[in-house]
């Protein structure tokens, strides 16, 4: 989820690209199809799922700022530009959520420990 989340924000593909891995679909396997169906794969909506519930959640991204400055106090990540591509949304409350989605799952690199893939334009 943080994966495709930071690859939809830090780069060009449009969600339905995002929902696909070296140009196949991403599929669900559990293993007991139904009889007559065959395996779906990600919706393309599943990804703007994902970066609602992570963008909503303004709480949880100031208490996750806090503990960047906990974790480094020279830390410039809050001041930082988070400027999200204008083909992403459509209108000011998406692109509001889109920035904070954004802001959340740079946190968690930071607090995690983890880099982003080099194909995101992430800072």
């Amino acid at each position: 989820m943080l994966e495709k989340g930071s690859e939809y924000l830090g780069s060009d593909p449009s969600y339905a690209k995002t929902v696909e891995q070296a140009g196949m679909p991403i599929l669900y396997d559990d293993r007991k199809p139904a009889r007559g169906r065959r395996p779906q794969g990600l919706a393309p909506s599943t990804v703007w799922r994902w970066l609602s519930w992570l963008g909503g959640m303004p709480r949880t991204l100031r208490a996750a700022w806090d503990l960047t400055v906990q974790k480094d106090p020279n830390s410039t990540l809050h001041r930082q530009a988070w400027v999200v591509s204008s083909t992403k949304y459509r209108s000011e409350k998406r692109r509001e959520t889109l920035v904070e989605a954004m802001q959340l799952l740079a946190v968690d690199r930071v607090c995690g420990g983890r880099s982003l893939p080099e194909r995101t334009g992430f800072p």
